[in-house]
């Protein structure tokens, strides 16, 4: 087993803590059981922490800090049910983190409970609707993250204990809204895939510990395999996030 990665998580200013932080409820199978490519340690083992809530708010996570060359892949929304999804990230050994809206899973949820049993994609909840939370009172909060998270528990079997804000965009109700939803923490990105282009907010190319965002659209495969050559030409290897969230 590899030795577990030294460091820190990279926050915002509003990363938090509070004690006994949950094991996520669908973590990554071991890499004995994974498709895909030789996987650079044994998938499922904590690599490092995330940090714990604090002051009742979950930790804002935008990339991990490692000296490894991995890189993480994200999904959003639901939007777009692309046929060639599930055997796209069953072949890539991906193990993305789906951030879903129920709007979108609603009526799909074998889709994407195939996806999950058979990638070892982790869910995440991304509210029922997909609204701009920012400014909105706590209990509309709640409500939009918890009624996302408690459907999924019904209809696809898990229920999600990591949240992306919807546009990325968030207040500091949002972090504690998360966390009374049962979130362990709110996870932000740091490059992302738009039309088979990967996109930086620094430099020109993926860097060790960055998490990228793409969604569920009808340029799917264009987008994950432009995800997949990056990193491969930047020299990273796609690893599960949540073994960096411990």
């Amino acid at each position: 087993m590899a030795t577990a990665i030294a460091g820190v998580i990279a926050l915002t200013a509003c990363s938090a803590s509070e004690p006994g932080s949950p094991e996520p409820d669908n973590p990554a199978p071991s890499s004995a059981n994974q498709a895909g490519p030789p996987t650079p340690y044994p998938f499922g083992t904590v690599q490092a922490k995330a940090p714990e809530i604090k002051d009742g708010k979950v930790p804002m996570i935008r990339k991990i800090t490692t000296d490894k060359p991995y890189v993480f892949i994200t999904m959003d929304d639901g939007a777009v049910k692309d046929p060639s999804a599930l055997e796209e990230i069953k072949k890539s050994g991906g193990h993305p983190v789906l951030f879903l809206n129920q709007v979108y899973v609603k009526g799909h949820e074998k889709y994407f409970k195939d996806i999950l049993a058979q990638t070892g994609a982790v869910l995440g909840d991304h509210t029922v609707n997909h609204p701009n939370l920012k400014g909105k009172p706590l209990e509309f909060q709640k409500k939009e993250i918890c009624d996302d998270a408690d459907d999924f528990q019904r209809e696809l079997g898990v229920r999600p204990t990591l949240f992306r804000p919807p546009f990325g965009v968030y207040d500091q109700t949002t972090l504690q809204a998360a966390a009374e939803c049962g979130m362990r923490a709110a996870i932000h990105w740091t490059a992302s895939v738009n039309d088979g282009v990967v996109q930086f907010q620094v430099g020109n190319k993926l860097r060790p510990g960055d998490i990228v965002l793409m969604h569920f659209r009808k340029t799917f495969k264009e987008d994950y395999e432009a995800f997949l050559a990056r990193a491969k030409q930047d020299g990273l290897t796609p690893v599960p996030l949540t073994d960096f969230l411990g």
